[in-house]
């Protein structure tokens, strides 16, 4: 793609946008004014301040580091980073992938998850704060990996040209689109033009999925969607469900049945929970073994990564 990335700044604004938060609200210390300003771990509190939420399971988090890696163990230089939760916290990583986001808040780690921001090249994916003893949360190396070229463009919400059906197919697997339904994008993708329309879907190799999704969760199939993060809507403006249909993975059975997982977003806390797989579908191989799809009545409301597995 020949899509430049927009500056850290923008980003930053555009994420506060998509997060429905002023920059009062989206405070980098907790106290109103997010950062904007340049280089990995800006826009945080000064070291030793910790204030924030007094519940008891809350820490005192001074920063969130790490480092953002490709496919070959490779550094990934000047992604947008952020700490988010209820409110968020940025950064951006530097040549050799590394990044400090800097906190200076009491926090709920279980609430909070940090998210490298690859569009339009790369996958989004939020990953938990690990346990800590320390106020200075290491994150280790974060995987982002390659997004495939081509895909079909949706007509979205912002295009305002109504809301056709639409049945669109990237790497084998369809998204239908019922008429009606307003596809709604997030704001880093509008502001990403046409490269920020299209569906694609990414299989994750097998050998790379515990870097996404813990393995007792048993999924045999993992794929990253773009656009990330977005909503499907009836004329209420309520969400609804799509449906997806997926290559039938290898040892599945015709007829068996499936279950659909997919990970929650912070966008959208009240669908899923933020960072966590769960089942948000049932599915059955076809008859004649080739194809996953999902049963009637089901489907999906947020686009974002989705896991294939055998129903226990």
């Amino acid at each position: 793609m020949n899509t430049p990335r927009l500056g850290w700044s923008s980003l930053v604004t555009l994420c506060l946008l998509a997060l429905g938060c002023s920059s009062e609200s989206a405070s980098a210390d907790g106290s109103g004014g997010a950062s904007t300003g340049g280089g990995a771990g800006a826009g945080g509190a000064d070291a030793g301040a910790c204030s924030g939420d007094p519940s008891p399971q809350a820490r005192c988090i001074q920063s969130v580091s790490g480092r953002v890696v490709d496919e070959k163990g490779a550094g990934i230089p000047k992604l947008l980073m952020s700490v988010c939760g209820s409110i968020c916290y940025y950064g951006e990583t530097e040549a050799d992938g590394a990044f400090k986001v800097a906190v200076g808040a009491r926090l709920d780690p279980a609430q909070y998850s940090t998210l490298p921001h690859g569009r339009p090249d790369r996958t989004n994916f939020y990953f938990q704060l690990p346990d800590s003893a320390a106020d200075d949360f290491v994150a280790g190396d974060l995987l982002s990996l390659a997004l495939p070229s081509g895909g079909e463009a949706l007509v979205v919400k912002s295009d305002q040209n109504g809301a056709p059906a639409q049945s669109v197919t990237h790497a084998g697997v369809t998204l239908d689109v019922p008429s009606g339904v307003v596809v709604k994008i997030d704001v880093e993708d509008i502001a990403l033009g046409n490269d920020g329309k299209l569906f694609r879907a990414l299989r994750v190799d097998p050998a790379q999925h515990a870097a996404f999704v813990a393995p007792n969760m048993n999924v045999a199939e993992l794929f990253h969607f773009t656009p990330f993060e977005t909503g499907f809507q009836d004329d209420q403006g309520k969400p609804t469900k799509v449906q997806l249909s997926f290559p039938a993975p290898a040892g599945f059975s015709a007829g068996e049945a499936v279950e659909v997982l997919a990970l929650g977003t912070y966008l959208y806390p009240e669908w899923l929970a933020p960072a966590q797989f769960e089942v948000i579908a049932t599915a059955k191989v076809s008859a004649d073994g080739t194809r996953v799809d999902m049963d009637p009545g089901q489907g999906i409301e947020y686009l974002t990564w989705v896991g294939l597995r055998k129903k226990p």
